[in-house]
């Protein structure tokens, strides 16, 4: 049985509305001190490059040849590419190859290929040819992958084929967008579809009433993003507390609709605009080392443990979930 081996990557305040009052012009014009006041510190307090002295070290150079010129589109950052490759080891024997194959499509960028791979093709246009060398630290490392030996440089022949904008709804964090877009309609249609005179009840005492759950959730969004931030324990143990207060407050239906409303916004915005490389950065998460991609999968899974909770309190008072009828 052939395997193909495709060169992938080796395996690793909001704004708030509110009126504006007219200033003085002194107010103004003591503002303005105070913010020139600022600048000047600032840049005062900026360090310079201290000098060095030496030779700059050459490592991890890209090289290629291009073996013809393309007239078509350019191959630029952010598109999809559709390419033809073969590759081979330094020493010419061929690890794999998609000629006669389907093209190999990816997007710049988005780290769906090695390193060396996905910058190869800069400065091409579509029917260029080129050969391209990557170093081992642009390509698997030092530990190799498959047929690939440690720290071995790789070579490919590729031929760029189309570039065109890639299909929406993509990128690196595509998995997690998947569910968040289904549980944030879920959510949404179930604050809508519960009468206001309900969002008091409460299945037993101690138990958070369905305002409080819905209000949980916004809250639990807000919080989750700022740990995937990197928000600081002081900060997160601040916010904590606070949640557990806002919780509490006696919100109408329209201002809890509002809340849930804008905490899916940023969540949103973050998972759509997210980097391979973004999503991989450590996160301490309430004392367990993990990811950004992990804290922001663990968002879905919140969301998804409280919809449970609201659709069986909606079932207990006769309300059918909007999307089950």
């Amino acid at each position: 049985m052939h395997v193909s081996f495709r060169p992938f990557s080796r395996t690793r305040s909001r704004d708030r509305k509110g009126a504006v009052a007219k200033a003085s012009p002194a107010a103004f014009a003591h503002r303005s001190l105070t913010v020139a006041a600022l600048l000047a510190s600032a840049a005062l307090a900026q360090t310079p490059m201290p000098e060095v002295h030496g030779t700059p070290v050459t490592q991890a150079t890209l090289r290629y040849i291009d073996i013809a010129t393309g007239t078509g589109a350019p191959a630029a950052a952010g598109k999809e590419f559709a390419v033809n490759y073969t590759g081979w080891l330094s020493d010419g024997k061929q690890f794999d190859s998609n000629i006669g194959k389907k093209p190999l499509k990816f997007v710049q960028g988005r780290r769906q290929v090695i390193p060396g791979f996905d910058a190869g093709f800069e400065g091409m246009k579509v029917g260029g040819k080129r050969r391209i060398f990557i170093p081992w630290q642009l390509a698997y490392g030092e530990q190799g992958r498959g047929p690939i030996p440690p720290k071995a440089e790789l070579i490919f022949d590729v031929e760029l084929l189309d570039v065109k904008d890639p299909a929406p709804g993509g990128g690196p964090a595509a998995e997690i967008l998947l569910p968040f877009s289904e549980l944030e309609q879920h959510v949404i249609a179930l604050a809508n579809a519960i009468p206001e005179e309900k969002y008091a009840w409460r299945p037993a005492a101690g138990v958070r009433s369905i305002r409080e759950v819905l209000m949980h959730i916004a809250l639990g969004n807000q919080l989750m993003l700022n740990i995937a931030d990197g928000v600081s324990r002081d900060e997160l143990a601040r916010q904590i507390d606070d949640n557990a207060k806002k919780e509490k407050e006696p919100l109408t239906k329209a201002q809890v609709i509002q809340a849930l409303t804008e905490s899916f916004q940023p969540i949103r915005k973050a998972l759509e605009s997210a980097s391979g490389g973004s999503l991989s950065r450590d996160i301490d998460f309430f004392g367990t080392a993990t990811t950004r991609r992990g804290v922001l999968t663990f968002i879905d899974t919140h969301i998804a443990e409280h919809e449970g909770q609201l659709i069986a309190y909606a079932r207990m008072n006769g309300i059918v979930p909007p999307w089950s009828k």
